[in-house]
């Protein structure tokens, strides 16, 4: 299952890339991405640094946004 998410997910890389023009199309795209990123990520499976730089631009900021409210 691992390897299937894993090819299913250089698949929407290659798509994506291809579609880059068109808005809609692409956001189909990239919201597959993520569901299945997410499942590979579910699973254990290590996802490509591609992959992750489309779902997530923003890198690590999901958690920096958890310390944000920490005391010191």
């Amino acid at each position: 299952m691992i390897e299937a998410l894993k090819t299913r997910i250089k698949q929407l890389e290659s798509e994506i890339k291809v579609v880059s023009g068109d808005e809609a199309v692409c956001k189909d795209l990239l919201e597959d991405l993520e569901r299945h990123v997410e499942e590979l990520e579910a699973r254990g499976g290590k996802v490509p640094a591609s992959a992750l730089a489309l779902v997530r631009p923003d890198g690590d900021s999901e958690i920096e946004d958890q310390f944000d409210n920490m005391p010191i």
